[in-house]
């Protein structure tokens, strides 16, 4: 992530940011530096901006907190230190997210509609979220790329005593979930969460992402059906003679339920 991307997260406009960086770069807040304060013009010069742009997004960086004026001289501005704005800009995060979750309603709609989560980062996060937010069991079927992928959220799905059931090509590793092994293809991924949402599309990491999510309870019910199904039949491999048996971890003895 770019830092004036990164800048305007937080409020700032695309040339404030600019401007922060500018004086922060070229004023410095070191003693031993041979720059002080910088006016308008120095600022618009040194980032290549009018000095128009320049002493408008200085003015408004100076609001936001941003910069300060040198003392005796209006025409002269340093930015705030970075430690400071950190602070700030963490403290405000903070109270806007405090706000958020104290006023947010949460009243689900009257119909529970089927939405397109598109995009990698998009589809990453709802698939950790879903994880997160999960409270009783989690069903997973996905290519062992992107099991590692979400390694922390299973493991802490572990660890906070939710039944996790894990479809894949490889053993995960992740000691205390159910590993049963299929033939799950690169980037297709199948979640269920507490019986209640699903998740299911191509996740191919670090390219693409694009899936079908919904907590409808007849988009939930197919998808645990299909998802025990597939069970119940590596069950039933496991049991024929001959099969590679030991190469699925209690296949056998894995209960095909969602309880």
């Amino acid at each position: 992530m770019e830092l004036i991307q990164a800048l305007r997260k937080f409020g700032f406009t695309q040339q404030e940011s600019l401007m922060y960086l500018t004086l922060l770069r070229h004023a410095g807040q070191n003693p031993q530096s041979p720059h002080g304060p910088m006016t308008g013009y120095e600022a618009a010069k040194a980032a290549g901006i009018s000095r128009s742009n320049a002493y408008a997004a200085l003015s408004s960086l100076v609001e936001k907190g941003g910069a300060v004026v040198a003392s005796g001289d209006t025409s002269r501005y340093m930015a705030v230190p970075r430690e400071e704005l950190l602070l700030n800009l963490r403290r405000d995060a903070e109270g806007t997210l405090a706000f958020l979750e104290a006023n947010l309603p949460d009243t689900e709609p009257d119909e529970t509609p089927y939405l397109t989560v598109a995009g990698l980062r998009n589809t990453e996060d709802k698939i950790r979220n879903m994880l997160h937010l999960a409270r009783l069991r989690v069903y997973a079927s996905m290519h062992a790329d992107n099991v590692a992928l979400f390694r922390r959220e299973f493991d802490d799905c572990v660890a906070r005593g939710l039944k996790v059931v894990l479809l894949s090509n490889a053993e995960p590793g992740i000691a205390g979930a159910t590993f049963l092994k299929n033939q799950a293809g690169t980037g297709h991924v199948k979640l269920i969460a507490d019986t209640s949402e699903v998740i299911a599309g191509l996740l191919e990491p670090g390219v693409s992402g694009r899936c079908l999510y919904s907590r409808n309870e007849h988009l939930v019910y197919l998808m645990r059906e299909a998802i025990l199904h597939e069970m119940e039949l590596i069950r039933i491999r496991a049991a024929m003679p001959g099969s590679m048996a030991g190469s699925i971890p209690d296949a056998g003895s894995v209960p095909v339920s969602d309880n």
